[in-house]
């Protein structure tokens, strides 16, 4: 049995690029106590270090997933570890038994990597039932990866060493907010990454009241609707500058004709119906019939109706089918379906036998926990875009790169612009951030070409901040 105190150690060596790469494996737990010095919960981490070179001069990435409630899983076994589950180039269900290959696009070659399970999922665990509303909230989900981040730093002696994060998904909400928690308390970042990262769940989550999210989603509709050769007029367009002409209409015509309410002439109506028509291969009868708001999971159902084909919200790419072609919405994700066990079921045969990590723990994916995640929030809506503006100010070497898929219906790429562009940032902070594009979705790293891609411009990024 793996001890929660000690981690286990493996050393290991791969082929990238044709050059031997050396790296440590250390798997384990490290401890989170209170101010009295008790122990309310333990951590889970994967951390890949390079020996044999100075500490203070190799930088160091803590790296993790959203949800929230989510294990980092994804990350680990899709883009950034030194093994990977081998999936289909475009990212679809692999035949079975699933494999493990060399990661090529390890991002091991340009920083240090510690892979990070939020409170609840993985390998972390809390103590005592009771203390989950001390957690499992927005606040106090950053407060415990900043107290793991400064014990690691000091664990292993890593305070001189460059430090970054990257966060998937709800991993962007958590990045804004722990740069800033951790400069609060001593520690000043270099970077972050935010791999299809929202930092402000009102651009996201839509509803009466809340026009901002069918603003958002229309620009990833119209990008998927064209993958999927339903538009006439826009069919021809690159996909890079269909996204651009959609976010342009959303954001004035669209989002001025929302704004009217039940102002709008039915003539007005009709005209943004047939226009969002063009778009989002939507017929402008069903446009009109949905008041000219498509939740984004009728439209996962409404696209291909007529073939009983749905969609996937992850990646807008793949695609399944239903019992029936009637109902409202999708039965499930073909997206999480296509990487959900095949993700699992190599990273449990990984750890255990190449991490040599023993327990007979469960590995949560998510936290399924009773207690469940308040979101309650001073903000209304999780949103830490104010703390990115606030690190961006205080920290004038901080730098953001932004990764966003194109078919991406978790955290849509409009959504991420529209969030930092209404951050209050002046010219020093905005050339400060750099922005990556992909043809892919969520996870735009299951697809090969835009794996590589992601690598690409993550050294690039790197690089930057070094200069």
């Amino acid at each position: 049995m793996a001890d929660a105190t000690e981690p286990v150690v493996t050393q290991h060596t791969m082929q990238l690029h044709g050059a031997k790469l050396e790296y440590t494996a250390t798997a384990g737990q490290l401890p989170l106590k209170n101010d009295e010095g008790d122990t309310e919960g333990r951590i889970f981490f994967v951390a890949y270090t390079k020996p044999g070179v100075p500490l203070g001069t190799r930088p160091i990435t803590f790296a993790y997933n959203g949800g929230p409630g989510s294990s980092s899983i994804w990350l680990h076994m899709g883009t950034l570890g030194p093994r990977r589950t081998l999936l289909n180039d475009d990212g679809s269900f692999p035949k079975p038994p699933f494999k493990l290959v060399d990661n090529q696009e390890t991002w091991l070659d340009d920083t240090d990597v510690v892979m990070v399970d939020a409170m609840g999922t993985g390998y972390s665990r809390l103590d005592k039932k009771d203390l989950s509303k001390k957690y499992y909230s927005l606040r106090g989900d950053i407060a415990a990866f900043g107290t793991f981040i400064k014990n690691y730093l000091a664990k292993y002696n890593r305070y001189s060493s460059p430090v970054f994060l990257s966060g998937e998904s709800y991993g962007g909400i958590r990045n804004a907010g722990l740069a800033a928690w951790l400069l609060e308390n001593g520690v000043a970042l270099s970077g972050a990454i935010s791999i299809s990262g929202s930092n402000n769940f009102q651009t996201l989550d839509g509803g009466r009241g809340n026009d901002l999210p069918f603003i958002t989603f229309l620009p990833t509709m119209a990008t998927t609707a064209q993958y999927h050769h339903r538009l006439k007029s826009k069919q021809s367009l690159t996909v890079d500058k269909l996204a651009m002409e959609a976010r342009d209409f959303a954001e004035g015509d669209y989002a001025q004709a929302l704004q009217k309410g039940s102002a709008l002439t039915e003539s007005e109506k009709s005209k943004i119906a047939n226009r969002m028509s063009e778009y989002i291969g939507l017929s402008p009868k069903y446009i009109l019939g949905s008041n000219l708001r498509i939740p984004e999971f009728r439209f996962f159902k409404e696209l291909m109706r007529d073939e009983n084909v749905i969609i996937g919200r992850y990646d807008g790419r793949l695609t399944g089918s239903d019992s029936t072609s009637a109902a409202n919405g999708p039965e499930f994700d073909p997206s999480d379906v296509a990487i959900t066990a095949p993700m699992f079921s190599t990273w449990m045969h990984y750890v255990r036998t190449e991490l040599n990590y023993q327990t007979e723990d469960r590995y949560r994916i998510f936290n399924d926990t009773a207690d469940g995640w308040d979101n309650n929030t001073e903000e209304g809506y999780p949103d830490t875009s104010e703390n990115l503006r606030q690190v961006l100010t205080q920290n004038p070497y901080f730098k953001v790169f932004f990764a966003m898929g194109y078919y991406d219906f978790a955290c849509n790429f409009s959504a991420t612009l529209y969030s930092v562009n209404h951050s209050d940032l002046g010219p020093n902070q905005l050339s400060r951030l750099s922005y990556g594009y992909y043809p892919a979705g969520h996870m735009m790293y299951i697809d090969t070409a835009c794996r590589q891609k992601l690598k690409k411009d993550i050294s690039a990024f790197y690089a930057s901040c070094r200069g």
